[in-house]
């Protein structure tokens, strides 16, 4: 969208503004016009461009004005966003004692700035004869007879060609009436208001007839109004506002206007107050809010506020020793806003600064005088070097292009030097689009979704997909590009190929031997079953694995238990188990039957299926005391070996026997020591397996006893 702006700087026919800058213990001023209606000579400045371009995007001017007979094009005046310049002025001549407040004035060609010093209780009049960038002429005016050590803020105005100084004088108001000429070193010195609270900000502003000035009062917290009727040489109305926007050891007070009204700051050492009086500084009842720290104030003594092409621009100054001097104070929405803070550092040697003049802005360079502990520092924001479009003198300059990106400042002067001279301006923002990249190009797996997006923040957007949508979401394979349009007009894009990964699957099928353990399903199974694992592969995909798990049968295998040998006899280990491949003794022999024919310890290794199952028995020589013994396993096969379990030995009496089945059950009795058991029970062959016996009997040795034997045996077949 473009807009057409009226501006005159000399109010022929408008409104003034006075916009303020803040230091941490002073503020400035810079009086700007909104013309209204036709100005004098039927003159006219109007001009129209885009808001908002492209670098190296060409920008079209349209020249509106009407009645103007010259014109003056100006493509880059000082950005008051971007960091100031500063010179270091030092102490001028050493006319400064523990300054204070400051102002700063324009008068033709030449500045003047005044200065308190508490130190002292005089004024320092410091003058430039022409360039603020020049080196100044410093005087001190001495105290005119009735200053004290408590002079702080000084405002220094013009009513109809004659000059006045105001200054707070701790319970008084002082003025100085310097006549026609700031140059004269004799100005009539008097008390305006004799009863103030310990005064230390002073601001004052015309409106319409009036002059209408405010000081703040430390420590009373407080702010005065003081109002003149038709001139500053008259003697004004005072009243005390009281605490209106949480005001706390209130410092500089500033007065600056726009669409909606007048509004009042004031610097509160670690807070920012903001004071709203309408259309009106007579409102008695102005709506107070304090702004906070803003996130940066530690000792804020002053602020100054201005504008440019109708925008408002601050400063603010922090008095003590952080590397925060310097702070940009911007207005979000507008003077009635939000507030936002921005560190500059320190410029120039600044050290302990106290105030900050007002603004003035001449030759497109934006000027400020910074207040230090014993030192000046002026600060200075220049035309933009990075553009170069010279000035014209066109009605219509050809179209200008930007290739750095900005903040620029486009002024028409018409008529300059004339009576009829009208400057108008507009800011225009040239930047490139904030760029996009898809990034590398990548892989997704099959049955997931990619989203491609630039960013929201674009005007248009064009996929290759044929989707005007800010974002997709992909999920085949190929190449994806898109066309994004800015805001601005410029044109953006980045394409990215995208593989997909098919989804992955596979079946284990292992079976592991009892006892052992296998990861499935997420932990160690011990059983057969199937079960399911989801894995992370290739490009973080994921792999689905069945398992189906078989547990091999418990291999059941015994050598019975530890036992002894009678001398001269043998025991036969039998280590059968059904299906067994091999069968491992401790001596690397194979046979199923083991026989021992003397004490030890004895092992072996059955396998079964690729499994293994391993027992041992520990085999001692029989006491001597005893003469009875059971064999460990037979084999009633009817080949007439082996073929009954029973004892071996001599000298029992009152022999009994029972024979057990693993279960409990009685498969066998007898009290006939001769008798054995042929391996049946009821007449039906019992299945291979240990068994157990119980023999009871008297041994008739010497000494003779009753004895009772326990153990188990292998049936064999």
């Amino acid at each position: 969208m473009d807009y057409h702006y009226f501006y005159d700087m000399k109010c022929h026919s408008g409104i003034c503004m006075t916009v303020l800058l803040i230091t941490l213990s002073g503020l400035f001023f810079v009086r700007q016009c909104i013309a209204q209606g036709i100005p004098e000579g039927g003159v006219i400045a109007r001009f129209s461009i885009p808001d908002t371009v492209c670098v190296d995007q060409p920008v079209p001017i349209v020249n509106e004005s009407q009645g103007a007979s010259a014109y003056y094009w100006r493509f880059c005046t000082g950005n008051a966003v971007t960091n100031p310049h500063g010179i270091d002025l030092g102490n001028p001549l050493n006319t400064l004692s523990a300054p204070w407040g400051i102002t700063l004035v324009q008068d033709g060609i030449s500045f003047f700035a005044f200065v308190t010093n508490s130190g002292d209780g005089t004024i320092t009049r410091i003058y430039w004869a022409s360039g603020l960038r020049n080196q100044p002429v410093a005087v001190n005016l001495g105290n005119f007879g009735i200053l004290t050590h408590d002079v702080f803020g000084i405002q220094v105005e013009n009513d109809n060609g004659n000059w006045y100084a105001f200054v707070t004088n701790g319970t008084s108001l002082a003025r100085l009436d310097f006549g026609t000429s700031l140059l004269n070193p004799v100005p009539v010195p008097s008390t305006v208001v004799p009863d103030m609270e310990k005064a230390r900000g002073l601001v004052i502003e015309q409106e319409g007839n009036d002059w209408v000035g405010f000081t703040t009062n430390w420590p009373g917290n407080t702010i005065t109004r003081i109002h003149w009727t038709g001139s500053l040489a008259a003697f004004p109305d005072i009243t005390n506002l009281g605490n209106i926007g949480e005001l706390t050891n209130p410092m500089q007070p500033a007065l600056i206007r726009d669409d909606t009204g007048w509004y009042l700051f004031i610097a509160n050492t670690t807070s920012l107050s903001q004071l709203y009086f309408g259309n009106t500084l007579l409102n008695m009842s102005p709506a107070g809010t304090n702004l906070g720290d803003l996130g940066t104030m530690t000792d804020d003594r002053g602020l100054c506020l201005f504008t440019v092409c109708h925008n408002p621009y601050g400063l603010i100054v922090n008095h003590n020793l952080v590397d925060r001097l310097l702070l940009q104070l911007h207005f979000i929405g507008g003077l009635g806003g939000a507030k936002a803070i921005t560190p500059l550092g320190i410029v120039a040697n600044m050290y302990l600064p106290s105030a900050l003049s007002e603004a003035v802005i001449t030759s497109d360079t934006i000027y400020a005088i910074a207040l230090n502990e014993n030192s000046l520092t002026t600060l200075f924001f220049p035309p933009c070097s990075d553009t170069p479009i010279p000035p014209s003198t066109e009605f219509e300059p050809d179209s200008i292009v930007f290739s750095v990106p900005g903040t620029y400042t486009i002024s028409l002067t018409v008529d300059p030097g004339m009576a009829t001279e009208q400057t108008i301006c507009k800011e225009i923002e040239v930047d490139t689009p904030k760029p996009f990249s898809f990034g590398n190009d990548t892989t997704i797996c099959e049955g997931s979704d990619l989203l491609l997006t630039p960013g929201a923040g674009y005007k248009n957007y064009h996929w290759n997909t044929g989707e005007t949508s800010s974002s997709i979401y992909v999920t085949l394979p190929g190449t994806y590009s898109v066309v994004v349009t800015s805001s601005y007009g410029c044109l953006l894009s980045d394409s990215i190929h995208v593989d997909v990964v098919p989804n992955l699957t596979e079946t284990v099928n292992p079976s592991i031997c009892w006892g052992e353990k296998y990861y499935a399903g997420g932990m160690l199974r011990s059983t057969s079953g199937t079960y399911f694992d989801t894995l992370v592969v290739q490009y973080g995909c994921l792999k689905i694995r069945t398992t189906n798990l078989v547990v091999k049968p418990e291999i059941i295998m015994t050598l019975g238990n530890d036992t002894c040998l009678q001398p001269g006899k043998t025991i036969a280990l039998n280590a059968y188990v059904p299906g067994a491949s091999d069968y491992t003794w401790q001596d690397n022999t194979h046979n199923q039957i083991y026989t021992v024919t003397s004490p030890g310890e004895y092992r072996v290794k059955v396998m079964v299926d690729q499994c293994g199952k391993e027992d041992a028995i520990k085999i001692e020589n029989c006491p001597e005391t005893i003469s009875i013994s059971f064999p460990n396993a037979f084999t009633p096969n009817g080949d007439e070996i082996n073929d009954l379990f029973g004892p071996a030995g001599t000298n029992i009496t009152n022999f009994h026997m029972i024979i057990y089945n693993r279960w409990g059950q009685i498969l066998f009795e007898t009290s006939n020591p001769g008798q054995g058991w042929d391996g049946k029970s009821n007449g039906v062959y019992c299945e291979p397996g240990i068994y157990v016996y119980v023999a009871v009997y008297d041994y008739t040795g010497n000494p003779p006893e009753q004895v009772k034997t326990t153990g188990s045996f292998t049936l064999a077949r």
